[in-house]
């Protein structure tokens, strides 16, 4: 695996915090799934972990900007023409912790306890995984639980947990070069008036599905999104492969899809009459995927909404594209729930939990860089990303063998023995191995290195 060692700049105030950091994700890294004390599997580290998060010199915001960085840095060393900045929110549950300090309300229950997180996260249109570039954590007050706010049409957005979107696109664009295109891709919870003014103001893109059938002003005269993309022709008709997702149990199926796309503009809302400062009407460009001929309960429908340029069918297919890249940041969420564990942490305050989350969401970023450049990158020396001495050790056990190749395996072939360490079968139908194979590979790996280097 790719060291920690560039997070070792943050700027906490204080050289030995900052040279702790990569220590600490080192750590963490090699057992995720369990304990902090599991995980230092020393009684005394594992205090140390708690003291780090405890200093009030380590903030939140240091670890957010450090991480920002490293992901620029990736980014700039690649040099791709576009980076989509996948942006979402989930919640974490804690209402086990009941002694636990500054926790907020979640979900539909009076009785739950957590924290809301949001992330953008950079990939390539490959889909190759660069990192975080931004993050934000926050509680709801639990004396607002249930209550309505009928001045909701007056609030500013800065007021308004939706204004997190406009955060995370402001947030994401700090430094990345000029070479450099960011779209922030969103799901329909994305589609906020305020947040396609931000794009605009910052001279930046977005791609959204659409959510609110907003009111339009077109050459057909048409009123709203929904009748304009129906009066639209069909501009070509194909087929996608559904993959296979064993979390939500969906069958992997070809599906039929009818592509429209169209230029119009989309009217301020009503609600928003008096703010004065957004403007009347946005150029817009909608894209319409509808599966066809099918009695799937999940049939696709999507219409996207984006203010980059989708003037032909090829732009409005890798439209298309970019959005279903979008479920690596629903794939990051459940890495940090399930394989790091942090519904399982334990803290006597929401603060210190969110430095953990922090923390913890740069590990789950690294073993999802780590599975993603292998289908990037196949052919590449796993050299780049995994020390001789430990390659060499992972050779000898996935294959049953003293004897090693004269050089070093592929990223590929690297993650395939992992990926069996995990449970991964390899068999011709299985396809490339996933983040949860891979993650549960990974932790046995870590425990045979730890063994080897017992021994010797």
């Amino acid at each position: 695996m790719d060291s920690f060692d560039s997070y070792g700049n943050a700027e906490f105030g204080d050289e030995r915090l900052s040279k702790r950091l990569p220590r600490l994700l080192a750590q963490l890294s090699r057992k995720p799934e369990s304990n902090i004390s599991a995980s230092c599997q020393d009684p005394y580290q594992a205090k140390a972990v708690y003291r780090f998060v405890g200093n009030d010199d380590v903030s939140l915001e240091a670890i957010a900007q450090i991480t920002h960085e490293v992901t620029v840095d990736r980014i700039t060393q690649a040099k791709p023409s576009v980076v989509l900045a996948l942006q979402d929110t989930t919640e974490l549950n804690y209402s086990s912790l009941k002694a636990t300090s500054g926790l907020g309300t979640i979900a539909s229950k009076d009785s739950s306890r957590g924290i809301h997180l949001h992330s953008a996260i950079a990939v390539s249109e490959e889909g190759e995984m660069f990192g975080i570039l931004a993050q934000k954590q926050w509680v709801r007050p639990v004396e607002e639980f249930g209550k309505t706010d009928a001045t909701r049409a007056k609030t500013p957005i800065e007021g308004k947990e939706s204004f997190k979107w406009l955060e995370a696109l402001e947030d994401s664009g700090d430094s990345i070069p000029e070479a450099t295109s960011v779209v922030h891709v969103c799901d329909r919870e994305g589609d906020v008036f305020e947040f396609f003014s931000k794009a605009e103001e910052e001279n930046t893109q977005y791609l959204c599905r659409v959510r609110h059938d907003r009111k339009v002003d077109d050459e057909n005269e048409t009123n709203v999104i929904s009748t304009f993309v129906s009066s639209l022709p069909v501009a070509e008709t194909i087929t996608v492969h559904v993959p296979r997702d064993s979390h939500t149990q969906r069958e992997a199926r070809d599906a039929e899809l009818e592509v429209k796309f169209g230029k119009c503009k989309v009217l301020k809302p009503k609600s928003l009459a008096k703010h004065k400062q957004l403007p009347e009407s946005m150029e817009v460009y909608i894209v319409s995927a509808a599966e066809v001929d099918s009695d799937n309960k999940e049939k696709i429908f999507w219409q996207l909404i984006t203010n980059v340029p989708t003037d032909t069918l090829e732009d409005a297919l890798t439209r298309i594209a970019w959005y279903t890249q979008r479920w690596k940041i629903e794939t990051f969420h459940r890495t940090l729930k399930s394989g790091c564990k942090v519904e399982k942490l334990q803290s006597d305050s929401a603060d210190k939990l969110m430095k953990l989350i922090a923390i913890y969401s740069i590990i789950a970023l690294q073993v999802m860089t780590f599975c993603y450049v292998a289908r990037a990158r196949p052919d590449q020396s796993c050299e780049i990303h995994i020390a001789e001495e430990d390659w060499k050790i992972l050779y000898k056990v996935a294959k049953k063998t003293k004897k090693l190749p004269e050089t070093a395996p592929t990223i590929h072939e690297a993650v395939v023995m992992i990926a069996k360490l995990g449970g991964f079968l390899a068999r011709k139908s299985d396809g490339a191995p996933g983040v949860t194979v891979i993650w549960r590979g990974l932790t046995s790996f870590y425990t045979i290195l730890d063994a080897v280097q017992f021994l010797a």
